[in-house]
């Protein structure tokens, strides 16, 4: 026993992303190794070694002469990165039509298709549902899952197995209600966290004030209670003159618990108070010492944080000294199910979580319009709800501890007492919230629709087209002999209490979960055998990068979503999609196979924002798209020499936010540069009514109407810089972004006109139909097409 609790035990020390970067090339030289230089051996030895030796060096002694010519570091082969934008299934559909259209061998002239010339996939949220379904099929089965281009015939006609797997995906884009268990079970599902997540908080508060209740009745408190700050009889005076209209009674004494219990905290708040004023005297009189003063830094800052810790303090005294007054005033002395009062909470309760969570989802899907939709007012209103919700918690965590307390004093049989206990450890403790929350269910979803074993039929029951993959570790993918470009899973880890202030601007790091190696630059890097126990599978991965809602974080890091009480709300209700995982540089990094996430550990810690910092225990995970929506800043990270990047992010005001953010840290971070110097490839042509304001009178009307773009993509220039042992030299970026342009089939603007959103339909909408997929997957296909085909633009890719 001692041996297995001591190899469980054992420490697997976290590694640097240099080791991480090593094993991933050597990983990917090998597969590329066996499948691309035998089957491309003429390209490599003629078109891409005259790219290496002549046009690379002519064309930076032409545009970047301050850089060394032949400091090209991929001379071998060409290191190709795609990368899948963020967006629900509306990215993940455009993506599969840019994949299919890439690995078109008829688009490639005389070169290997874009698709074969891939190293790495990054992938975001929505992105990942396409790039985990390709690692998926491609590593495991050694098939390509998004149709043959060479059998397709229709569906009814065609029956090469590629053609049927995209065909079922086609028809499961209402992933979230499944026909076997529809919309009921969605939201049995998320009753279900709510449930567990509302019962474990409210019975750790009620157990608080239990406690607390015990320890006043031994009398251990009675200093405090004894003076003569506050008296019982003005406490009794004031809920004499209170307003009639909360009382749901009339004559009935207060109970000398229930006073006990406010009187002890309205001193404190006095006591507290009294401290604060004396620290703003004792700060200002030592300020007359003005040369000792001035040299004293330390000494202000600690005033300055202890102000703050004060003000916290006077707030949280009188917060719960309001809790046995309210009580009173609302329940009367005793409390039962057909009092007024309960009723009129319960309502104020409803409503208070109503508009709090309108608010969190107005906050959340911000990028997906482009403007602020709830108005000043609303936000109040919001706020006010919300406040009034938090202190009804409070309200019936101290009514059940008062109700259970006076239990046990009036048959002195601590029988339920006990029973309290034991359910307040049990729930909190023995139940592991990333198994009972909505990412669970959100996984299986997701796992049953895009990572379907091949010889399961389409009609079999659900637990049998997942099985395969609940069951497949991530590691197990790196193991596979068959290749397919080595898979970067993007997340964030949540860092909105950091110590470094880089992480605690952003709300988070970028978080890795790849077949060798998960981890972040603020956490240092695991090896995937050793992350999670061991059982991180790719649907749980897939997941995880798509975990949008999350009380502590935001779209790119936005503060906006993330204010105190709407987090507290949220993670009260449960309401979240993270992941809870141990820190891989934590030094107890090993317990995580003894202890299991809960609702004390993280959760509570959690629930009032403690924690989340870069060497705390538990880590918490949550969608990509929270630091990179684009999955660009992950294939930089790598000074990858070619990136395609498939956007297909909800943009209806064209501002490029989440491109304009992965740029902006990526310069930041990396020192590199993302530049447009060719005219006709440039930003400008991506831009909707662009086409309109380059074509003739006779043909504007059809581009206006339209809002066509000239075209769906752009080619501009990396600029990497000098780092470390690595030469500086200049990549190339093909962006290609969901746009209506000229020449597409007909029925995509039969689309648009019946959806006037389209291709911008916001993310919110998970619940694709067969039109709706197909909108979304041609258009990838054909903005790729149109890139593909023109000669000059492909002359600039190697």
């Amino acid at each position: 026993m001692l041996k297995w609790l001591s190899k469980r035990l054992e420490r697997n020390e976290p590694v640097n992303f240099e080791t991480v970067q090593a094993a991933e090339r050597r990983h990917i030289e090998a597969g590329q190794a066996r499948a691309f230089d035998d089957s491309h051996r003429h390209y490599l030895e003629d078109h891409y070694r005259s790219f290496v030796e002549q046009q690379y060096p002519d064309y930076v002694c032409k545009h970047y002469a301050y850089m060394d010519p032949d400091a090209f570091p991929h001379r071998a082969r060409p290191c190709y990165g795609l990368a899948l934008s963020g967006g629900g299934i509306r990215s993940a559909s455009f993506a599969i039509g840019v994949i299919q259209a890439l690995r078109n061998r008829y688009l490639a002239g005389n070169k290997p298709p874009v698709f074969e010339r891939l190293a790495y996939l990054s992938t975001v949220s929505g992105g990942g549902y396409a790039g985990s379904a390709l690692t998926w099929y491609q590593k495991l089965f050694n098939r390509f899952p998004f149709g043959n281009i060479d059998t397709f015939a229709g569906t009814l006609q065609s029956r090469h197995e590629e053609d049927r797997i995209l065909g079922y995906i086609r028809q499961h884009g209402k992933y979230l209600t499944p026909a076997q268990l529809g919309g009921a079970s969605l939201i049995g599902n998320i009753l279900l966290s709510v449930i567990h997540s509302v019962v474990a908080y409210t019975l750790m508060f009620g157990l608080a004030f239990l406690l607390f209740s015990i320890l006043i009745t031994t009398g251990m408190l009675d200093p405090i209670l004894n003076l003569t700050l506050i008296d019982t009889t003005s406490i009794e005076s004031l809920l004499a003159r209170g307003p009639r209209m909360l009382a749901s009674i009339r004559e009935e004494a207060v109970s000398g618990h229930r006073i006990a219990f406010s009187v002890f905290f309205l001193t404190l708040a006095l006591l507290v108070a009294g401290a604060f004023l004396a620290t703003v005297f004792v700060y200002g009189l030592s300020s007359y010492f003005s040369a000792s003063f001035s040299r004293a830094y330390c000494y202000r800052v600690r005033v300055q944080r202890g102000l703050g810790l004060l003000l916290k303090g006077i707030a949280l005294a009188l917060f719960l000294a309001a809790l046995p007054l309210v009580a009173h005033l609302v329940f009367g002395s005793q409390f039962e199910f057909e009092d007024p009062g309960f009723f009129s909470s319960m309502v104020s309760c409803v409503a208070g979580i109503l508009l709090s969570v309108r608010q969190f989802r107005l906050n959340t899907e911000a990028s997906d319009t482009g403007t602020d939709r709830a108005g000043l007012a609303g936000r109040l209103l919001a706020v006010l709800a919300t406040l009034v919700f938090t202190f009804f918690i409070f309200l019936i965590a101290y009514i059940v501890a008062e109700y259970v307390h006076e239990l046990y004093r009036t048959t002195n049989d601590a029988t339920w007492l006990v029973l309290f206990v034991l359910l307040t450890l049990l729930i909190p403790l023995f139940v592991n919230i990333n198994q009972v929350s909505p990412h669970k269910m959100y996984r299986d979803r997701l796992m049953e629709t895009f990572l379907k074993a091949p010889e399961v039929t389409a009609s079999a029951p659900l637990c049998r087209r997942g099985k395969a993959a609940n069951d497949t570790a991530l590691a197990e993918i790196a193991r596979s002999g068959h290749w397919s470009p080595y898979h970067l899973i993007n997340c964030n880890v949540i860092l909105n209490n950091a110590l470094t202030p880089r992480y605690r601007g952003r709300l988070g790091d970028s978080f890795l979960l790849s077949p060798l190696y998960c981890g972040s630059q603020a956490t240092h890097y695991i090896d995937t055998e050793t992350f999670a126990n061991g059982n991180l599978t790719l649907a749980t991965a897939m997941s995880i990068s798509g975990a949008a809602e999350n009380p502590h974080s935001g779209v790119a890091g936005a503060g906006g979503v993330t204010s105190p009480l709407l987090s507290f709300l949220a993670t009260f209700l449960g309401l979240r999609l993270g992941y809870w995982a141990f820190n891989p540089s934590h030094p107890l990094f090993s317990l995580q196979h003894l202890i299991r996430p809960n609702y004390l550990l993280p959760g509570f810690r959690s629930l009032f924002d403690y924690g989340h910092r870069e060497r705390s225990l538990m880590i918490e995970l949550s969608d990509g798209g929270h630091f990179d929506n684009t999955g660009l800043y992950e294939l930089i990270r790598r000074r990858t020499s070619v990136i395609v990047l498939s956007d297909g992010s909800a943009d209806p005001d064209a501002t490029f936010d989440d491109f304009g953010n992965a740029v902006e840290r990526i310069r930041v971070d990396f020192g590199v540069s993302i530049r447009f110097p060719h005219d006709a490839f440039d930003m400008s042509g991506v831009q909707p009514g662009s086409q309109a304001a380059a074509s003739e009178s006779s043909v504007r009307l059809y581009d206006e109407k339209y809002q066509l773009a000239e075209r769906g993509y752009a080619i501009g220039d990396v600029l990497y810089p000098d780092a470390g042992d690595q030469r500086a030299f200049v990549g190339r970026l093909v962006y290609i972004k969901s746009a209506l342009t000229r020449h597409l089939p007909g029925d995509l603007y039969a689309y648009k006109l019946a959806n006037p959103s389209y291709p911008n339909q916001p993310t919110s909408d998970q619940f694709f139909d067969e039109r709706q997929f197909e909108a979304y997957r041609e258009l990838g296909y054909q903005l790729t097409r149109q890139l593909l085909s023109n000669e000059e633009a492909m002359a600039l890719l190697p």
